[in-house]
């Protein structure tokens, strides 16, 4: 079922964070570490392609790319030369409740581990970094699945696929990339998509989009996804965004389309879905929803 457009002037055509592409140089490894450790479920494993899609949720993928010399991860995307994201940070929403199971879990499987409560005395909000064997930077933070402030496709209360030894991960929450030109980026990715800028920092150049049709604040254990976007600079526990990602979105697409063929960027369409190549070499893909979106 497809959304309506949404008029003009009606805020943003983004709807949620559909989807994310790694690069990984063991694409086994991979597969193993991901359904194992961090407890998704394989939905699709391409051999000849050396390409696996996860499944985070019933909305939500994770896709791991082995690169190939001159092979595409996705025949479709060979025109905008899409790749996977190297060194990428990103966030994965757990329960509050399970955090120090999954702090416990991360220790039993040999992974290094650092807390950050980047909340207030008054209401905490514990975070915990760690790295995958790639040097993607990852993060587990906790969502009040209670929240009236929910994206499109809220996360469930529990993971799909539970296990003893993997961790309880509900869904994606963010993605950090890198822009060469701060202050470009941060008027393109309105003009050009359609991304809401939420916030930025004051003491560095970072930009915070909500993903979703309207800038929210990022409040403790929100469960809005986001798109985190700064120059090249290591972020919390020594995490760097993302170069050269493939990120997916639901959106109005034909929303999305008509600010995109405006500002004259690579793409290529297919019914319900437009893959489009950023100036600084991210290629991003707008989704219709899988069903009607909230909001």
């Amino acid at each position: 079922m497809t959304t309506p457009s949404l008029p003009a002037g009606a805020g943003s055509p983004i709807l949620d964070l559909a989807g994310v592409t790694l690069e990984v140089n063991h694409l086994a490894r991979g597969i193993r570490f991901y359904t194992q450790v961090i407890g998704l479920s394989l939905q699709h494993h391409d051999p000849d392609r050396h390409v696996a899609t996860l499944r985070v949720n019933t909305e939500q993928t994770l896709t791991l790319w082995q690169p190939t010399t001159r092979q595409a991860n996705d025949p479709a995307l060979a025109p905008l030369r899409a790749r996977g994201a190297s060194h990428l940070h990103m966030a994965f929403q757990i329960q509050p409740d399970d955090m120090r199971r999954a702090q416990s879990l991360l220790d039993a499987h040999g992974l290094p581990w650092q807390e950050i409560d980047l909340g207030t005395p008054e209401v905490p909000d514990v975070t915990t970094y760690f790295f995958d064997p790639f040097g993607h930077g990852l993060e587990l933070r906790g969502v009040n699945t209670t929240d009236p402030r929910q994206p499109a496709f809220p996360p469930p209360t529990q993971p799909l696929t539970p296990g003893p030894h993997s961790l309880p991960v509900l869904g994606l929450r963010e993605v950090a990339l890198i822009f060469g030109d701060y202050d470009d980026m941060k008027a393109r990715l309105p003009r050009a998509y359609g991304f809401a800028l939420a916030k930025e920092q004051g003491d560095r150049n970072f930009a915070q989009f909500t993903l979703g049709p309207h800038a929210q604040a990022d409040g403790n254990g929100t469960p809005v996804r986001w798109l985190y976007a700064w120059d090249p600079q290591v972020g919390l526990a020594d995490m760097l965004g993302g170069d050269h990602a493939l990120v997916q979105f639901y959106a109005h697409v034909d929303d999305v389309e008509r600010r995109v063929s405006a500002e004259g960027l690579s793409r290529v369409t297919a019914p319900g879905r437009l893959a489009v190549r950023d100036p600084d070499g991210h290629v991003f893909e707008f989704l219709t929803p899988p069903r009607s979106a909230v909001g």
